[in-house]
């Protein structure tokens, strides 16, 4: 069979992982604290580079994907709630889980019925390693994450960072874990902790909608070209059925 088939079926194939990748990011584009995906391809020998390795000079080339999380700062709007909290900064908030100790930078938090700071999907904020109970009608938090209730303190929210670049996993929309089960992140130093703020998805509609055209073309020129290659061997099969 041609090898040029192979390399068409292999980009129709990343196009469409492409398709899905922004697909996924247009639907996250109002989810606070959403990092937007990217795939990047490379062309690469079916079987090797080296020739001999198959017989055949013409091995195909295949597109492979590389998946990574683009973690740049989503736009900060001023919502004025008491527990919508964003970072101007590196870091992440540390949420406790059912998989365990995960990171997000989405801060439109809220008060669980036993008084918990909780995240949207009621899991609980973490401050000084533990869950964070408050007690008290006037809630503030100050520019280094101390929590004030009634104008006394009453501990503080935890900020934490990571080398980078970062070796993380999404877990969740917006929630992150590290790929390396024994690294510690650290608490930050220089990021400032805003009150009544909240940090939006970083992906950027108009962007992500012409990518998504220029892929379905793509895609489109793929496909058209499988139904050449396709059309080539029907005819070459049956011109040398009548030699």
């Amino acid at each position: 069979m041609n090898s040029g088939i192979y390399g068409a079926i292999s980009g129709s194939q990343a196009m469409m992982n492409q398709l899905d990748v922004l697909a996924n990011n247009l639907a996250n584009v109002n989810t606070p604290g959403f990092k937007k995906d990217t795939i990047s391809f490379e062309a690469v020998m079916a079987a090797s580079v080296l020739q001999g390795s198959d017989g055949s000079a013409d091995t195909p080339a295949l597109a492979t994907g590389s998946y990574a999380i683009d973690f740049s700062a989503g736009s900060v709007k001023v919502t004025d709630n008491t527990f919508d909290i964003a970072l101007d900064g590196d870091g992440f908030f540390a949420i406790n889980t059912p998989q365990g100790k995960a990171y997000t930078r989405q801060g439109n938090f809220k008060m669980d019925a036993n008084s918990k700071l909780v995240t949207a999907d009621g899991y609980e904020v973490l401050g000084g390693g533990a869950p964070i109970i408050i007690n008290g009608g006037s809630v503030s938090f100050d520019a280094k994450g101390k929590i004030f209730v009634e104008g006394q303190e009453a501990g503080s929210i935890d900020v934490l960072d990571f080398p980078k670049p970062y070796d993380l996993r999404k877990i969740g929309s917006a929630l992150f874990m590290p790929n390396d089960p024994d690294a510690t992140p650290q608490a930050t130093k220089d990021t400032v902790v805003r009150q009544g703020h909240l940090e939006g998805s970083n992906v950027n509609a108009l962007e992500e909608m012409v990518r998504m055209i220029e892929t379905t073309r793509s895609s489109e020129t793929c496909q058209r070209m499988i139904q050449s290659y396709d059309q080539l061997t029907g005819k070459a099969v049956n011109d040398l059925g009548k030699v």
